[in-house]
């Protein structure tokens, strides 16, 4: 724990929220635009990871309050819905699975594109930070996967537009009548890819976000008001990158899961009694806290780039607002 500072320890046992300080400390001090232009992209993935570990690892031990902070529903100003609602001004783009590592990117493209920075800040997803609980919640459409969106009439009564992007090639045209929401896939759509077994795959992300960004955000009819962001982060689980754990106390926890990071039950009697478990009575959820890697059967357990528990990378998402120039 030579990495963490006194500082952070008198943050944790401070009164008040810890998620400001941490949203603050990953901002400048990991995920910077600093440390984005010095260190290679495989560096600088592998260096912010060792310490977000460890401060996991903190977290987890003495300090589980903070994953209560994400129950909390993010404060007005981060209601997509309500966003889109104001008018044909208005434009949201979500990009599936992007986190907090991938924002010094997105301060360049914005730069890069002519756009003027309002806000470049941090929201949170829900629990599970999965998609289709996103949609439900922040979109209030229910059993709705993102490829549907532009066929619901509930948007389409609101003079929303929705639009789905499978791949970062794809183009749409974009109704200029209405606020705008496009769904990009990317970069979800390749954690399962086989390159997602590698620390190489971030650079390929990288790469592939210019495309995905050219045929979004910069095919937005000018004058609008715009906001990047994603519906959850991930967990880059790399060698050292979790935490320790052995076989034998995993295995009654990944027998509940079947290997994913989280799992919905009938009866509170079928979870299992474990410490790395947080358990939501009122939405029969269980969900993995912090960086637990679990090691299912098959090629699912090779893979690095995960989701769906209750990690501050998993939790923690872009904010950004824009306006053209």
């Amino acid at each position: 724990m030579a990495d963490l500072t006194l500082e952070i320890y008198r943050q944790f046992i401070s009164p008040g929220p810890r998620l400001p300080w941490i949203k603050k400390w990953l901002l400048e001090e990991i995920w910077s635009q600093e440390k984005y232009g010095k260190m290679s992209r495989i560096d600088y993935l592998r260096v912010g990871e060792e310490k977000v570990n460890k401060l996991e690892e903190v977290i987890a031990a003495s300090a589980p309050r903070v994953y209560d902070e994400f129950s909390e529903f993010p404060p007005s100003d981060r209601d997509i819905l309500t966003f889109l609602k104001q008018g044909s001004g208005s434009a949201v783009v979500i990009f599936d699975g992007l986190s907090l590592r991938e924002m010094p990117i997105l301060k360049k493209m914005c730069d890069e594109s002519g756009f003027q920075i309002k806000e470049f800040d941090v929201s949170w997803g829900c629990m599970p930070s999965d998609t289709m609980e996103f949609i439900e919640q922040r979109l209030r459409l229910i059993n709705t996967s993102p490829i549907q969106l532009p066929n619901k009439p509930a948007l389409k009564d609101s003079g929303i537009s929705a639009y789905y992007y499978a791949q970062p090639s794809d183009r749409r045209r974009l109704n200029k009548s209405d606020s705008l929401l496009l769904w990009s896939s990317f970069p979800d759509s390749t954690y399962g890819d086989s390159g997602a077994r590698f620390a190489h795959h971030f650079d390929q992300i990288h790469t592939l976000l210019e495309t995905a960004w050219r045929n979004t955000v910069q095919d937005i009819p000018k004058n609008r008001t715009i906001i990047i962001t994603s519906d959850h982060g991930y967990v880059f689980f790399g060698p050292g990158l979790s935490f320790p754990r052995s076989n034998e106390v995993l295995k009654p926890m990944n027998a509940f899961l079947s290997g994913e990071r989280f799992c919905k039950f009938e009866k509170r009697e079928d979870v299992p009694q474990h410490p790395d478990l947080k358990v939501i009575e009122d939405k029969r959820l269980a969900l993995i806290k912090g960086r637990v890697q679990t090691h299912p059967p098959g090629t699912a357990s090779t893979k690095l780039y995960k989701h769906g528990g209750l990690s501050i990378m998993e939790m923690l998402v872009p904010w950004i607002k824009i306006e053209s120039m």
